[in-house]
C-alpha cells in the first residue's frame, strides 16, 4: 500500500532579509567568484605596482626632499626654499633659461601647422603617397643623439651648409650657425621641429583618411574648395588629431630635448640654448649642486603638470561644446 504525498518540493535559492526585516533579497551567487577575481587581479598588478613605487614614487619623494636641503650626495642639511629662491629664481641666468624654454614650446604650433598642410596635400594626392609617408616618417626612427651629431656637423662653420651657400654665391651669409646666441637657439628649434615633423604628418594624415568622406563630398558639391575646404571642413574633422600632435610635441619640447642640446651646443654659447631640462643636468653634474638640480627637476615637473591640466581642461570644454 502506497501513500501519495503530493509533488516534491522545489528547491529555492538561499535568501536573506534586509537589515529592517523587509522583503527577502536573493543572495548573490557569484560573490565568491568576484572576490577571487579581484584577488587574482591585485596579485597580477602587484609586481608592476612595486616597480612603479620603487622606480618612480620613491625617487620623486626623495628629489622633493633634497630640493629643500643642501645635499652633497652623502649628507643633507635643511635649507628650506633657498634652492628655489637663490638657486633658481634669483639666478642671473634663469630669465634666459625660461625664455629659451618658452621659445621652444611656442615654436611647436608652427611645426604642427606645417605638418597639417603637408598631410592635407598627401591626403588629396595619390601619386607617391606611400613613399612620401615613409620619407617623412624617417626622422622619428633616428635617435636624438644621431640627429644632434648630424646637424652639428651640417651647421658648423666648415659644414656642408656653408659650403653650399658659397657654391651658389651666397657666401656672405655663411657663419657658424651654432656659435651665435640667436642662430644657435633658432637652429635647435628648427632641428627639434624637423625631428617631430614626420610623426605629426603621419598622425594627421591618418586622421584625414579616417574622417567622414560624406561630409567632405557634400561640402565639395556645395562649392567648397581650396582654403575654404581646408579651414572649415578638414580642420574641424581632425581637431582631435591636431590636439594630440600639439600635446605630444609640446611635452617633448619640455622634457625630451636634452640629448639634442647636449650633442649640438652643450647649452651654449653661454646659456643661449639652455632650457629647464638642460639646466637640471648642468646644475647637478657640471657644477655639483645636486640640491639645485633637484629643485630644477621639481620646477620642470610643475611646469609639465600645469601644461597637462590646462590641456585636459581645454579638451573637456571642447567636448562639452
Amino acid at each position: 500500500m502506497t501513500v501519495d504525498l503530493g509533488p516534491a518540493p522545489v528547491a529555492t535559492p538561499a535568501v536573506r532579509r534586509g537589515s529592517r526585516g523587509g522583503t527577502p533579497t536573493p543572495r548573490p551567487a557569484a560573490s565568491g567568484v568576484a572576490r577571487q577575481r579581484r584577488r587574482w587581479g591585485m596579485l597580477f598588478v602587484l609586481p608592476a605596482a612595486v616597480l612603479v613605487l620603487l622606480l618612480i614614487v620613491v625617487p620623486s619623494v626623495q628629489g622633493l626632499y633634497y630640493s629643500f636641503t643642501d645635499w652633497n650626495g652623502r649628507t643633507a642639511q635643511w635649507v628650506g626654499l633657498d634652492n628655489y629662491v637663490s638657486g633658481i629664481f634669483l639666478s642671473p641666468d634663469f630669465a634666459r633659461i625660461a625664455i629659451n624654454s618658452l621659445c621652444v614650446v611656442l615654436s611647436v604650433p608652427f611645426g604642427v601647422g606645417l605638418s597639417l598642410i603637408v598631410a592635407n596635400l598627401l591626403a588629396n594626392s595619390t601619386w607617391g603617397r606611400t613613399w612620401f609617408r615613409a620619407i617623412y616618417f624617417l626622422p622619428i626612427a633616428l635617435s636624438w643623439v644621431v640627429i644632434g651629431i648630424t646637424f652639428a656637423y651640417l651647421l658648423s662653420g666648415r659644414g656642408p651648409i656653408n659650403a653650399l651657400l658659397s657654391a651658389v654665391g651666397l657666401g656672405l651669409f655663411s657663419q657658424d650657425w651654432l656659435g651665435g646666441e640667436t642662430s644657435a637657439l633658432v637652429s635647435i628649434i628648427l632641428v627639434f621641429n624637423w625631428s617631430y615633423f614626420g610623426i605629426n604628418v603621419v598622425l594627421l594624415f591618418t586622421g584625414m583618411t579616417t574622417a567622414d568622406a560624406s561630409i567632405t563630398e557634400a561640402a565639395r558639391l556645395d562649392g567648397a574648395h581650396g582654403i575654404k575646404m581646408f579651414v572649415h571642413i578638414v580642420i574641424p574633422q581632425v581637431r582631435r588629431y591636431i590636439e594630440l600632435s600639439l600635446i605630444m610635441t609640446m611635452t617633448a619640447a619640455i622634457t625630451q630635448i636634452f640629448a639634442l642640446i647636449y650633442t649640438m651646443t652643450s647649452g651654449g654659447p653661454g646659456v643661449a640654448t639652455t632650457t629647464l631640462e638642460y639646466a637640471l643636468y648642468t646644475r647637478s653634474f657640471s657644477l655639483g649642486h645636486f640640491s639645485q638640480g633637484a629643485a630644477f627637476g621639481i620646477l620642470l615637473f610643475l611646469v609639465s603638470l600645469v601644461f597637462a591640466v590646462v590641456r585636459l581642461r581645454a579638451g573637456v570644454k571642447a567636448d562639452d561644446d
